[in-house]
C-alpha cells in the first residue's frame, strides 16, 4: 500500500468519524421532523395534570399543548412517575418534562430549563380541630407528609427536628393526615386546596405560602435550540392573553367559586359508587393491560426457568454455575430496581424499549430465576433410582429426563407454579413506576383525580382478586387430575 492510499484510507475515516456528528439533529430539528413534542408527566398532580382513560387535562396539560402548536407540532403525553421522570427525560424517552417541575439550582445542574411559567409555593394543610401549626417553625417535632421528590419534601428536610413521611401521591399523604397518622401535609398551594375542595373537607390550608417557586419546562442538558423555541412560544402565548385564559380556566375566581359550590353541594363519601360507575372502563382497560403483562412474562418465564433448571442439575459446574449466578442475581436485587435497570439504564448504551416491552422484559426475567428453582426442586424431588432405570434400559439422559423424569415433575410443579404466577400477577404493579397504566397505575390516577383514595383503592384490591382467583380454581383441578392413583 503506497502514501496516497494511506491518505485515502485516513480521510474516508476521518469523514465516517465526523459526518454524523456533523449530521447529527438538534433537539428542535428532531422534534419538528417527528411532527411532535414527547411531554414526559406525572398526571396524579391537579388541578395542573391528570389523566383519565388515557386523556390529559389540566393546565400544564393546556399550556404544553399551545406551546406545542407554537412549535408547529401535535403533543405527545407520556405519564411517568415522577420519581424516575428526570432519568427518562436524560435518557431522550422524553423532549421535555412538564409536571409541575420547580426550578432550582440543584436541578438545573443536570438539566435545562424555560423561562418560568407560573409562580407556585408551599403550604401546610393539617385538620380542621388541629390548633399550634400555622408556619414552618411550628412544624419541628411534627411528622410531616410531602410526596416524593418534590420542594416540599427538600425543603423540610433541611429543617432539624421534622420528621419527614413521603408518599408516592399527595392524596395518599393527605389520607393518612385525616387519619391523624401525622400532624400536616406540605404541599403545592394550589394541589392542596384542589384536594381539600374534592374530598378532604376535614382539612384545612393554614399560614400563607412560605416558599417563592417557579414552575418551568425541564429539558435535557444539550437542547438549547428547543429551550429558546418553548421561550419564544411561551412569551407569544402571554403576549397574546392565552396564557391569562388558562390560568383563568384553572385557578381564576370562577374555577375557585365553582369548586366552592360543588363542595356544598356534594357530600364527601367515604365510598363513592358514582366514581365506580364512571370509571369501570377505565379500571377493565388497566386489567387488560395487567393480564397481559402477567401472561406474556409467566409464558416467557416457564421456557426459560425450566432451562435455568436443567442446567442447574448438571453435573459440570462450567453448565451449572452460570445458572446459579443468574439466579441468584435476580433473586438477590428488588424487582423494581430491575424495572428501572431495564427502561432509564439501558438507553445510555443506545438500547430504547417502550415502557410495556421493558416491562414484560423484567418481569420474565425475574420470574424465570424464581420458575427454575421450583423446577429445580421438582426434579430433586424424583428419586434417583429412575434415572438409574432408565439409564439401564438403554435411554439417553436427554431422553430419560424428557420421558421419566419431567412428565412427573410437571405434576408435582403445579401448585408452586400457581403460586409464582399469582405473585407475578401482582408485582406486574411495579411497572407502574415507568408509567405503564395497568391496574395499579389506573388506581394512582383515578385516586388523584378524584381526590377519593377510599373508593378506587378497594375497587383495585377487588379487580386484582378477580384476577387471582381463576388460576387458584385451575391449579386446583390440575392437582385433582394428575393426583397419583393409589392401591388399596
Amino acid at each position: 500500500m503506497n502514501k496516497r492510499t494511506y491518505r485515502l484510507a485516513a480521510s474516508v475515516l476521518l469523514l465516517l468519524l465526523f459526518l454524523p456528528a456533523s449530521f447529527a439533529q438538534s433537539a428542535l430539528e428532531r422534534v419538528r421532523k417527528n411532527g411532535e413534542l414527547r411531554v414526559g408527566t406525572d398526571a396524579t398532580y391537579p388541578p395542573f395534570e391528570t389523566a383519565e382513560g388515557g386523556q390529559f387535562t389540566g393546565f400544564d396539560i393546556d399550556l404544553a399543548t399551545a406551546i406545542s402548536r407554537e412549535l408547529g407540532v401535535k403533543p405527545r403525553f407520556i405519564n411517568a412517575s415522577f420519581d424516575g421522570i428526570f432519568p427518562a427525560l436524560q435518557n431522550g424517552i422524553f423532549d421535555i418534562v412538564m409536571s409541575s417541575v420547580t426550578i432550582t439550582p440543584e436541578r438545573g445542574a443536570s438539566m435545562l430549563f424555560s423561562e418560568a411559567y407560573y409562580d407556585s409555593g408551599q403550604l401546610i394543610a393539617i385538620n380542621q380541630d388541629r390548633q399550634g401549626i400555622s408556619t414552618p417553625e411550628d412544624l419541628k417535632g411534627k411528622r410531616v407528609g410531602v410526596q416524593i421528590n418534590t420542594t416540599a419534601q427538600f425543603e423540610l428536610e433541611k429543617k432539624q427536628g421534622v420528621d419527614v413521611a413521603k408518599y408516592n401521591t399527595i392524596d395518599l399523604a393527605l389520607l393518612d393526615l385525616r387519619n391523624h397518622r401525622i400532624d400536616a401535609v406540605v404541599g403545592d398551594a394550589p394541589v392542596l386546596k384542589y384536594m381539600i375542595f374534592q374530598s378532604f373537607r376535614e382539612l384545612k390550608t393554614v399560614g400563607r405560602r412560605f416558599t417563592d417557586e417557579k414552575f418551568g419546562f425541564a429539558l435535557a442538558q444539550g437542547s438549547e435550540d428547543l429551550q429558546q423555541a418553548i421561550n419564544l412560544a411561551l412569551k407569544k402565548i402571554k403576549e397574546t392573553g392565552e396564557y391569562d385564559q388558562i390560568h383563568e380556566k384553572w385557578f381564576g375566581e370562577a374555577a375557585e367559586k365553582a369548586a366552592e359550590e360543588q363542595a356544598q353541594r356534594t357530600k364527601p363519601k367515604v365510598f363513592d359508587t358514582g366514581i365506580i360507575r364512571r370509571t369501570i372502563p377505565i379500571f377493565l382497560r388497566g386489567v387488560w393491560w395487567t393480564a397481559r403483562l402477567a401472561f406474556l412474562s409467566f409464558l416467557l418465564g416457564l421456557p426459560v426457568g425450566l432451562l435455568l433448571a436443567l442446567m442447574r442439575v448438571q453435573s459440570s459446574n462450567l453448565v451449572a454455575a452460570p445458572a446459579a449466578v443468574y439466579v441468584e442475581v435476580m433473586r438477590g436485587t428488588p424487582l423494581l430496581v430491575q424495572i428501572l435497570f431495564i427502561y432509564f439504564v439501558l438507553p445510555y448504551f443506545g438500547i430504547y424499549l417502550p415502557a410495556f416491552t421493558s416491562g414484560v422484559i423484567a418481569l420474565t426475567l425475574n420470574s424465570a430465576a424464581y420458575i427454575s428453582e421450583i423446577f429445580r426442586a421438582g426434579i430433586l424431588s424424583i428419586d434417583a433410582g429412575q434415572m438409574e432405570a432408565a439409564r439401564a434400559l438403554g435411554m439417553t439422559y436427554p431422553q430419560a429426563m424428557r420421558r421419566i423424569i419431567l412428565p412427573q415433575t410437571f405434576r408435582r410443579v403445579v401448585p408452586p407454579l400457581t403460586n409464582e404466577g399469582i405473585a407475578l400477577l401482582k408485582d406486574s404493579s411495579l411497572v407502574s413506576v415507568i408509567g405503564l397504566t395497568e391496574l395499579a397505575r389506573t388506581g394512582q390516577e383515578l385516586a388523584s383525580r378524584y381526590a377519593a383514595p377510599l373508593t378506587i383503592w378497594p375497587v383495585v384490591a377487588v379487580f386484582y382478586l378477580l384476577l387471582t382467583f381463576p388460576l387458584t380454581r385451575v391449579a386446583e383441578y390440575l392437582e385433582r387430575r394428575w393426583r397419583p392413583v393409589t392401591r388399596s
